[in-house]
């Protein structure tokens, strides 16, 4: 009996593939019911330190609208995930290989009089509507659209994968791009850990000149000192007034004006960011789409797995019964 090397693997890849759909599919079952479980609540009356569940529509500062690389469209926040044509005997299959954001986050407001900061980094983040695809090789870089290509320099830092670099025809690989974004004022569903008021990443260490900017700033402003008066003497103390110009200098450093981060700081409620063990889950999809989706693809893990790893057990039991 002649036995394929290649199909040997697939089975026990299969077998691999199968045990892990099938945990997952309980994973995905879990954060379903999460979902049914939590009501959806107002970004002014939710409570934080826990998970909270909210719909709003992301804010928008129109002189601070980006375009979004491929199609040009103005947006508030978009993504590009850079993908590689891999290929083997039997399959060709295009691979993932780097993403990133245009930001670290955006603002979001559901009427209610206040409004929640989205960090979005480690959210599970799905996107319903098209999305843009540009495909060319790496012999061809140089050819790539300029706003594309400014996209990609100006945030090489997050690439860990990817580089900007040309080859000869000889070597060259394909790639694609693929875009989507959230527009001004697009309704969004958010679930995770709310935590209180504006804190900014501690990985990221501010510039002194930002942050003695937003100092003057609360100097100036009365209902900003108001805000950071954490014991509420009327009088702002020189820790008030640190703690206060490190939250303010974390958001000039973002893509809002400064007049928009005073007006965005004085109505923060809620700050969403990862936090493990909690779920962090940003769609612009209905709430019943997302569980509607969540619902059959869980299931398709848990029956599905199962059945994939029985098929590849199966071969990989027959391939060394042949062999005795």
């Amino acid at each position: 009996m002649q036995i394929s090397g290649d199909v040997t693997v697939l089975a026990a890849l299969a077998v691999g593939g199968g045990l892990y759909f099938f945990v997952q599919g309980f994973r995905d079952l879990k954060f379903k019911r999460i979902i049914q479980n939590i009501p959806t609540s107002k970004i002014n009356t939710g409570a934080v330190g826990t998970n909270v569940e909210i719909k709003a529509h992301i804010i928008p500062e129109k002189d601070k609208l980006v375009n979004s690389p491929i199609s040009g469209v103005p947006c508030v926040f978009y993504s590009i995930e850079i993908q590689k044509l891999k290929r083997s005997k039997n399959s060709t299959y295009w691979k993932t290989i780097d993403k990133f954001y245009s930001h670290k986050g955006f603002y979001v407001d559901d009427n209610s009089g206040a409004n929640a900061l989205v960090l979005v980094n480690e959210a599970k983040i799905t996107h319903k509507g098209q999305q843009k695809i540009f495909r060319m090789r790496s012999n061809n870089f140089d050819e790539m659209p300029p706003n594309l290509r400014a996209a990609l320099t100006l945030n090489k830092n997050k690439l860990k994968r990817f580089r900007l670099k040309g080859t000869s025809w000889l070597f060259s690989s394909d790639y694609r791009f693929q875009e989507w974004y959230f527009r001004e004022g697009e309704e969004v569903y958010i679930l995770g850990f709310a935590e209180s008021g504006i804190k900014a990443p501690k990985k990221n260490k501010l510039k002194f000149k930002t942050f003695l900017k937003a100092k003057r700033m609360i100097q100036a402003d009365a209902k900003l000192q108001n805000r950071f008066d954490t014991d509420h003497d009327g009088f702002l103390n020189p820790d008030e007034l640190e703690r206060g110009a490190k939250k303010i200098a974390e958001q000039l450093e973002s893509k809002y004006s400064v007049k928009k981060v005073a007006e965005l700081s004085l109505k923060t409620k809620m700050v969403f960011k990862k936090k493990k063990p909690h779920p962090f889950y940003i769609t612009n999809m209905k709430e019943k789409e997302l569980v509607k989706s969540i619902g059959w693809k869980s299931s398709l893990k848990i029956w599905g797995g199962p059945a994939l790893t029985i098929a590849g057990s199966i071969y990989l039991i027959n391939t060394l019964v042949a062999f005795n």
